[in-house]
């Protein structure tokens, strides 16, 4: 993953940095193409992010999908809060959770997104019921996360042919269809500036819970530590027609640590001075009770790794810097230790 330089996304005058990363064919996946899958396992060994292209008919019209969804959920936000309120239940997996209840991505900040959440199932949950903007939808979600999971699923196979793994040992058999798991589709809304509070920044950096998330963004904000230069961050590029990629927690214990989670953080750019940011991110988790070692040396169940890592996201700034749940055992001791505010 090395960068370019390209015009910011602040102020289109002065330069900014940008990962390149590698853009993957599913149709050569599919096929189990040895060199594509080869070139797959580099990028995850190495990067841990990387674009899947959604334009060929293999994607089976994921992005239209995508644009339709998008369409449904910016209806949604557009709401007054007390009518999204009834549907923050306190899940992480199934509902609405409004902004500011996580850390933001400067010190002392509060985060600047609020979300709906879909849980595997959840369109059909009576007990946390889902807004009627997205139940009078149901065939469209359904769609959008069924084929989002069909191409996640695709990757997860295509690591284990890379690495060998047969039976039981191949990731794809730990995230059955049939097995119960946090899986969930995610849709994020960012507000632009005259609709926040200051002090709502952003995303705090960190590394994703799931095995795989399976990110559709459209607009600038994403950023990755450099591999270049030490203490910078590095734009990740949206690119229409593509998903962004990335490998989490759970795929990184379950490899024994040699596939690569990465660091990852959300900050407001020009753009959002005029309008609301968007993204939704399908995150492929673990079927429940799979175990696997964690950066804290534990043998740990998913599920169980998935409540310790939300409850962090919620600490404060000084709470989360105490162990390696956050950021999943990427930064060292040393550099949990420091406060250090970005200047975003």
């Amino acid at each position: 993953m090395s960068s370019s330089i390209l015009p910011s996304p602040y102020d289109d005058e002065r330069p900014f940095p940008i990962a390149q990363l590698q853009t993957f064919s599913l149709q050569k996946l599919l096929s189990k193409d040895a060199a594509e899958v080869s070139r797959l396992l580099a990028a995850g060994e190495k990067d841990g992010f990387f674009y899947l292209d959604l334009t060929r008919p293999e994607s089976l019209g994921l992005w239209e999908d995508y644009k339709g969804v998008l369409s449904t959920m910016a209806s949604f936000f557009d709401q007054p809060v007390e009518e999204k309120l009834p549907f923050a239940y306190g899940s992480d997996v199934q509902g609405y959770k409004p902004i500011g209840t996580q850390t933001g991505a400067t010190e002392h900040s509060r985060d600047g997104f609020e979300t709906i959440r879909v849980a595997m199932d959840g369109l059909e949950w009576v007990d946390k019921p889902l807004p009627p903007a997205v139940l009078n939808k149901k065939a469209l979600f359904n769609d959008f996360i069924s084929k989002s999971r069909f191409h996640v699923k695709v990757l997860l196979a295509s690591f284990s042919e890379a690495l060998g793994l047969e039976g039981d040992d191949r990731y794809e058999n730990a995230h059955a269809d049939d097995k119960a798991s946090n899986s969930s589709m995610t849709f994020h809304r960012y507000p632009r500036r005259d609709t926040r509070d200051e002090t709502n920044i952003g995303h705090n950096k960190h590394t994703d819970i799931s095995s795989i998330a399976f990110l559709f963004a459209q607009q600038w904000g994403l950023q990755v530590p450099s591999v270049s230069q030490e203490g910078r961050w590095d734009w990740v590029q949206p690119k229409v027609g593509h998903a962004i990629c990335n490998i989490g927690d759970s795929l990184r214990f379950l490899s024994g640590m040699r596939l690569r989670s990465v660091l990852h953080r959300v900050v407001p750019v020009a753009e959002m001075d005029r309008a609301h940011r968007y993204s939704i991110a399908y995150f492929c988790r673990p079927a429940h009770g799979t175990m696997f070692k964690d950066s804290e040396g534990r043998m740990i169940a998913c599920d169980e790794w998935f409540s310790h890592k939300f409850d962090v996201y919620r600490a404060t700034h000084e709470e989360q810097r105490q162990n390696t749940i956050l950021t999943g055992g990427i930064e060292s001791a040393e550099s949990r230790a420091r406060i250090v505010v970005d200047a975003i």
